[in-house]
């Protein structure tokens, strides 16, 4: 093996480390970060089939495991199988609902323990549509069972999985509420959902993120077609208002 020869099979090598090296990196660079979770926060666990299983919020998490407990005052959890495969389903602190994949490491009536988090991505946009609206709505505490005393707020945004409204009153996280919301010309529905992040507006009061108890799958469909009717409805007016009359 001449002295050129040798040169230039250990620059290929030295070459082909840098190339691993560099893939590795963009590899990293590419793998989905886990969203910010904070102690207390609440999250919903669901199967694999998108079945709610247990409420609770987290306890301790570090790297990619995490544990859950149970809320003050809320009952058992339900056990789940060792290995299995749950879903986890939050909103962060800018109130931006995000779902993580994890196994079972340990399930007790008090405490899950996950590990191997990984992002979930939902490509269902159409499910997950956010529609940002000024109107009114009215919410009511479970213990109004007849909803006779509603408090009048105003509704920010909403989706199939929750919304966000502004009250002149101060709600704590953890708080369940009735919510009645009525929507342009559509059938008013009922809705009972968890705050799950307060923050203060000042003199406007404060915006409450709600998530919404698990809908059935009618009333999904049906709050989907409404948001999307109502989005559809706001564009034409507004490029009726930018090109005249029709």
């Amino acid at each position: 093996m001449g002295i050129f020869s040798f040169f230039s099979r250990n620059r290929d090598f030295e070459n082909a480390i840098a190339a691993g090296v560099e893939e590795a990196a963009v590899k990293a660079d590419q793998t989905p970060e886990l969203p910010n979770l904070n102690l207390g926060m609440p999250v919903e666990v669901m199967e694999e089939s998108g079945q709610p299983l247990n409420s609770g919020v987290i306890t301790e998490f570090k790297g990619q495991e995490l544990t859950i407990g149970r809320k003050p005052g809320s009952l058992s959890f339900k056990i789940s199988e060792i290995g299995s495969t749950l879903f986890i389903r939050g909103c962060d602190n800018s109130m931006t609902q995000f779902y993580l994949r994890a196994k079972v490491v340990e399930s007790t009536r008090t405490t899950i323990k996950l590990k191997e988090l990984e992002p979930e991505v939902r490509d269902n946009n159409r499910r997950n549509f956010r529609l940002a609206i000024n109107a009114p709505i009215s919410i009511y505490y479970l213990n109004d069972e007849r909803m006779e005393r509603p408090e009048n707020c105003t509704l920010v945004d909403i989706s199939t999985e929750g919304c966000c409204i502004q009250s002149e009153y101060l709600h704590g996280e953890g708080e369940v509420l009735h919510l009645k919301v009525k929507l342009d010309e559509y059938v008013a529905m009922d809705f009972v959902g968890e705050v799950i992040r307060v923050n203060d507006c000042g003199p406007n009061g404060f915006r409450c993120g709600i998530l919404f108890a698990q809908l059935k799958k009618e009333e999904t469909e049906a709050l989907t077609k409404m948001l999307f009717n109502i989005q559809l409805g706001n564009r034409r007016e507004h490029v009726r208002s930018e090109r005249g009359h029709w």
